[in-house]
């Protein structure tokens, strides 16, 4: 046998046995969501509360300056025919409006966990 066959061999070979242990393993993982208990958000303690807040603030400060810059760009490209370009700058702009909704949603549980925080 050549060593181009025993290399393919074996490589066919550690393939289908990682494979194989792979699936099983994913198929095993079953738990049952009743037994545990739903994790809202991350630990963040009253004490942490202002400088967690501190810093959304900052981050929604540069998400509202970038977003209408991006908007801006989209809309010249649409009109100038750009779809494709356009089509590209519009996968920033979702996320940059999907990372404002989580970071409204983890200020209003802040606030809602520690009544006494401030958003400076």
């Amino acid at each position: 046998m050549t060593l181009a066959a025993k290399a393919l061999a074996a490589t066919a070979i550690c393939g289908s046995l990682a494979l194989g242990t792979g699936g099983t393993a994913f198929a095993t993982t079953t738990t049952t969501a009743s037994s545990s208990t739903p994790v809202t958000m991350r630990h963040v303690t009253c004490g942490r509360a202002t400088k967690a807040m501190t810093r959304i603030t900052k981050a929604e400060a540069a998400i509202s300056a970038r977003l209408p810059k991006l908007e801006a760009r989209e809309s010249r490209l649409t009109t100038a025919g750009h779809a494709k370009v356009a089509a590209r700058v519009e996968r920033p702009i979702q996320r940059l409006q999907n990372a404002d909704g989580k970071l409204g949603g983890l200020a209003s549980k802040i606030e809602a966990k520690c009544p006494t925080t401030t958003t400076s």
